[in-house]
C-alpha cells in the first residue's frame, strides 16, 4: 500500500461506499493526493438495501460489480393496506432494481478505491484542530497532517464538527428510525420467477413505511417511523404489525414466530440534504454526513450520486485561488438533478392512499416516485 503522504491535497473521512466513491474518482486526477481515513468508531451494521439500477451507470468502474455482488432482482412494487383484502401493484417492463448486502457493496468499493491507489490510513483518533486560509490542521493518529479541503462521508463527534462549522445535529423532521429483522434459514417467502417488493406506505395508519427485501440468501423485513414518533409506537411494535400485515396478505409465511426482539434499529437523515447546509469550512459534506439518503429510505444509489458531484467540485476549487469561495457551487450542482430524486413522493399520501390501491395509473405514478424520482402529477 502506497504510503500516506505528510501534505494531501484532500483528506477523505467515512467508510460508507460514497466515501470510498469519492476517494476513488478524487484519485483519478494524477495531480491529486489523497488520503482515506475511517472514522473510528463508525459502525454500519450489515442489512440488506434495494440499489437503484442507475446505480452502475455512475461511473464505468461500477458496471462490472452487477455481475461481481451477490443480488436479487425486483421486478416491481406491491402496495399492501392494513386490511388483507386491499393492494395494488406495479410491474415494471424490466427489472427496477436489485437487493444486496451493504456490507458486500462497502467492501467492493473499498477495493475500487484501493485499485486506484488511494492511500489509506487508519487510527484510533482524528482530531481536527484548527483551519486557515491554507488548509485544515489535522491529526490522524499521531499524524499530522494538512489537506487543503476535506470530504466528510460519516459521523464525526459534535467538537469535531464544530470545529468545521457544520451542524452538530439534525433538524427536527430529518432523523428517521430505520428497524430492520434479517430472517435466515427457512423458507419464509414463495419462490416467485419475477420478484416484487411489498411496501406499506401507512402502518397502522401512521405513514410509518414498511418493506420486505427479499435477498440471494435471506430475507429482511424492516419499517420506517420519524424518530419523534417513536415515543408513541416502539420500532418493535411496528415491525410485529408489517409482520401481521405481511402474513395476512400472503407474503411473508412463518414457520417459525419471528422475533422482533432480535431487530436492529438505526437513525438515518432521510432527505437531510434538502433541510441542512452541506458545505462547511474547507469541507463538503457527502453520503450519511450530507444526509443523501431519499425520503424512501434508499441508500446506495443517491450517497454514492452525491460523491461525484463533491469530487468534480473539489477537483475544480483545489485550481482555485479562493477553495472557500467555489466549493459553495456544491449546492446547486446537486440541487438541480439530485435534489428532486431525494424528495421522493410529497404529495399528501394520506389523500393518495385510497387512489394508489384503486387507481392503476396512480399506482405506477407512486411506485416510479419511490423508485426513480418521478412526480406523482404529471
Amino acid at each position: 500500500m502506497p504510503k500516506a503522504p505528510t501534505q494531501p491535497d484532500v483528506l477523505v473521512l467515512g467508510s460508507h461506499p460514497a466515501s470510498y466513491f469519492a476517494a476513488m474518482l478524487l484519485r483519478e486526477d494524477p495531480k491529486l493526493s489523497v488520503l482515506h481515513a475511517p472514522i473510528p468508531g463508525e459502525e454500519t451494521p450489515d442489512r440488506l438495501v434495494f440499489i437503484n439500477p442507475d446505480f452502475f451507470d455512475l461511473h464505468k468502474a461500477l458496471a462490472p460489480l452487477k455481475k461481481k455482488l451477490d443480488l436479487q432482482p425486483v421486478y416491481g412494487v406491491r402496495f399492501l393496506a392494513n386490511e388483507s383484502s386491499v393492494s395494488s401493484e406495479y410491474v415494471g417492463k424490466s427489472i427496477v432494481g436489485y437487493v444486496g448486502a451493504f456490507k458486500q457493496v462497502q467492501d467492493a468499493m473499498l477495493q475500487l478505491a484501493k485499485k486506484e491507489k488511494v492511500m489509506m490510513a487508519e487510527a484510533d483518533a482524528i482530531h481536527i484542530d484548527r483551519l486557515d486560509e491554507s488548509g485544515a490542521h489535522v491529526r490522524v493518529g499521531e499524524k499530522a497532517i494538512h489537506p487543503k479541503l476535506i470530504l466528510l462521508g460519516g459521523n464525526l463527534p459534535e467538537p469535531q464538527l464544530k470545529m468545521l462549522g457544520a451542524a452538530e445535529t439534525w433538524e427536527q423532521g430529518v432523523l428517521h428510525r430505520y428497524t430492520y429483522l434479517m430472517l435466515n434459514g427457512e423458507k419464509w417467502v414463495e419462490e416467485s420467477a419475477k420478484p416484487m417488493m411489498p411496501m406499506s406506505l401507512d402502518l397502522k395508519g401512521q405513514l410509518c413505511w414498511g418493506w420486505l427485501l427479499r435477498g440471494p440468501h435471506s430475507v429482511q423485513v424492516c419499517v420506517e417511523q420519524p424518530l419523534e414518533a417513536v415515543g408513541r409506537m416502539s420500532p418493535e411494535q411496528l415491525l410485529d404489525h408489517w409482520i401481521d400485515v405481511l402474513v395476512r396478505h400472503g407474503e411473508l409465511k412463518t414457520p417459525k414466530q419471528p422475533d422482533v426482539s432480535q431487530a436492529v434499529s438505526i437513525d438515518l437523515p432521510l432527505s437531510g440534504a434538502l433541510n441542512q447546509e452541506g458545505v462547511a469550512n474547507r469541507t463538503l459534506l457527502v453520503g450519511p454526513a450530507g444526509g443523501f439518503y431519499t425520503a424512501c429510505a434508499e441508500d446506495i444509489y443517491p450517497n454514492c450520486w452525491s460523491a461525484i458531484f463533491a469530487a468534480d467540485v473539489a477537483k475544480k476549487a483545489l485550481k482555485e485561488q479562493h477553495l472557500q469561495d467555489y466549493i459553495q457551487i456544491y449546492r446547486q450542482k446537486w440541487g438541480t438533478t439530485l435534489g428532486d430524486y431525494l424528495r421522493g413522493p410529497q404529495q399528501n399520501l394520506r389523500f393518495l392512499l385510497p387512489l394508489v390501491y384503486r387507481n392503476p395509473v396512480m399506482t405506477t405514478r407512486l411506485a416510479e416516485a419511490i423508485l426513480s424520482g418521478k412526480s406523482v402529477v404529471r
